[in-house]
């Protein structure tokens, strides 16, 4: 039932998609030729003509959105990856298209309205995606979750795998419970029971309605992982395996030979490229620039608040390890206490990170940071070179010196510039969580650098407030 109810579904999407560019094409003609906000020099064309193309922009995109997989019930993705999905399919039509009327000279077809037919086909598939979304979030709520999940491991990734999926509804799944991997196993998760131990994992699927499991346990024998592998696929059950996001990156390795000798080295990041640093400092530059001026008003404002709110600078510099290790002064709005000679909130506590309520922070600075208002001055580190917008966050050099000889690769993640925000902090790994879980993250953004990622990172960074304190 359960699958057939996947088809369903993948049926609704691409009825609603073809209805969305139907809607977005025929908005597109009407916004351009008869709503009167742009110019028409040539005369109003047919509308026939952009009907003609229908169809096939219909496949197009259809085929498209498909190679990405967003008829893929089970792909579960984020709104914010199927946002940037449609995008790419979108972008990749338009470009297609584009290249079609150079080719195509029976008819000339208006390079505004195919501009404008971007935009509102990716409003319009956008506004159709959320609806499915929210319909089935209401149903989920309503009628529960119906996938059920079985966690095997313990500890952190368990603990953060049940959090998120519970939070979420967008994950339709009902956790049965967890199994631990051996007597000795911590589970941290509240509210979950547990459900036994590995080995009694045949027992444990008999006894339970179970759709998919998910390993979080590495160090499993490759003899003992086949066999759960193989009882999962027996009973018709998905298995997964939590990828060990280090153990992935160094196994993207480059190769190079001298003499005919093989060698292996780790795979260099796209940013190594002159190529892709100027593009990324190009974008720094103009969005630092354009903040700094749009941010004005809002700057003046802090300003005046922090200077009220508390005796004390308006402005944190503080030392932070950037690029191979460079130290470089950060900028931030005080958000602290302001104690002492040196006004450091630090005195008498030593060098710690924020925490929840932090007794420290001024009445006015708990909304900067919970609003991340406090880092805007960071756009002046941007614009000197000295950050980037997206990147690894910096740190302080204590902390740098303490965690590079206890975190492997800690170091690798300053091969690139520090960033105002990063792949981590928009995954909530920021503040006193986890840093060996951030460095991974980092090391991920830092060897699969693009441009699109980027962007993602940026639109992502509007709505992440977790853990910011």
């Amino acid at each position: 039932m359960k699958i057939r109810n996947d088809i369903r579904l993948s049926i609704v999407l691409v009825l609603g998609d073809i209805a969305a560019i139907t809607l977005g094409l025929l908005f597109s003609y009407w916004l351009r030729f008869n709503s009167g906000l742009f110019e028409v020099i040539w005369g109003i064309p047919g509308i026939g003509q952009y009907i003609q193309i229908l169809p096939v922009l219909i496949v197009v995109i259809i085929f498209l959105m498909r190679s990405e997989r967003l008829y893929s019930v089970k792909a579960r993705l984020s709104i914010v990856d199927e946002v940037f999905l449609i995008m790419r399919a979108d972008t990749l039509a338009l470009v297609i298209f584009m290249a079609g009327t150079f080719i195509y000279r029976e008819y000339s077809f208006s390079r505004g309205m195919l501009f404008i037919s971007w935009i509102t086909l990716l409003m319009s598939i956008g506004l159709w995606r959320f609806f499915v979304n929210r319909v089935r979030f209401i149903l989920r709520r309503k009628r529960g979750k119906t996938r059920n999940l079985v966690l095997i491991g313990s500890g952190y990734m368990v603990d953060r795998l049940i959090r998120h999926i519970s939070d979420d509804p967008h994950w339709d799944y009902n956790i049965k419970g967890i199994i631990r991997t051996n007597d000795s196993d911590t589970v941290f998760a509240e509210n979950v029971r547990v459900l036994g131990l590995l080995s009694d994992l045949t027992d444990i699927i008999n006894n339970n309605d179970i759709d998919e499991v998910i390993m979080t346990e590495l160090d499993i024998p490759r003899p003992k992982m086949m066999e759960i592998v193989l009882e999962c696929e027996k009973r018709m059950i998905e298995f997964h395996l939590v990828a060990d996001l280090l153990g992935m990156m160094t196994s993207q390795v480059d190769m190079r030979t001298i003499d005919g000798v093989p060698l292996l080295g780790l795979k260099e990041s796209p940013l190594s490229e002159g190529y892709n640093r100027f593009l990324k400092r190009s974008i720094d530059i103009l969005f630092s620039t354009l903040g700094l001026l749009v941010f004005s008003p809002v700057f003046l404002l802090i300003t005046v608040l922090v200077k009220l709110g508390s005796p004390g600078p308006v402005f944190y510099l503080q030392k932070r390890i950037g690029e191979d290790g460079q130290r470089f002064a950060m900028i931030k709005f005080r958000t602290m206490r302001a104690t002492g000679r040196m006004g450091s909130a630090e005195k008498g506590v030593g060098r710690v990170w924020a925490k929840e309520e932090d007794p420290r922070r001024t009445s006015v600075g708990a909304v900067l940071r919970k609003c991340n208002l406090d880092e805007l001055p960071q756009l002046v580190n941007v614009l000197k070179g000295e950050m980037s917008l997206v990147g690894p966050r910096p740190e302080r050099p204590h902390f740098v010196g303490k965690f590079k000889e206890s975190i492997p690769r800690y170091m690798a993640r300053h091969k690139i510039k520090s960033g105002m925000t990063g792949w981590a902090q928009v995954n909530g790994l920021r503040g006193n969580t986890s840093i060996e879980e951030r460095t991974k993250y980092d090391l991920y953004y830092v060897e699969n650098w693009s441009l699109v990622f980027d962007f993602k990172i940026m639109f992502m960074s509007l709505f992440a407030l977790k853990n910011a304190y």
